[in-house]
């Protein structure tokens, strides 16, 4: 059922398709983590089987698909937030580890608390 609701082809040029998928899928009581792994499985024979692509080619397209699909299937509830994909150096994400573990909180909250406090923003 699931592997069957990827569009064919390149699902990332099927966005509307995939959107209502994902929304099928969801209406239906499958877990948004099921749906997620699901569908990044479906998509990889696809990936795999597109002989133009190198490997790393073939890595960043399912990157891709996986990222927009985690988006999809975790949209927000409130326009007030925005997700943001921003790569760090390791040593900056050591750094961010470190610090959030200090302050016992997620790397993730860590960041936005330090993005807050630089802009001056109120959360």
């Amino acid at each position: 059922m699931i592997a069957k609701a990827i569009p064919a082809g390149d699902a990332l040029d099927e966005v509307t398709k995939l959107n209502a998928a994902v929304g099928d899928l969801r209406a239906k009581g499958i877990s948004s983590a099921i749906v997620v792994d699901s569908l990044i499985a479906s998509y990889c024979p696809t990936v795999a089987r597109n002989t133009a692509l190198s490997d790393d080619q073939k890595r960043a397209r399912v990157a891709r698909f996986a990222s927009r699909i985690v988006r999809v299937v975790y949209a927000l509830d409130s326009a007030d937030a925005v997700i943001l994909d921003v790569p760090f150096r390791p040593a900056a994400i050591d750094a961010i580890n470190a610090k959030a573990a200090a302050e016992r909180i997620s790397p993730e909250a860590w960041v936005a608390n330090a993005i807050d406090r630089d802009l001056k923003v109120a959360r």
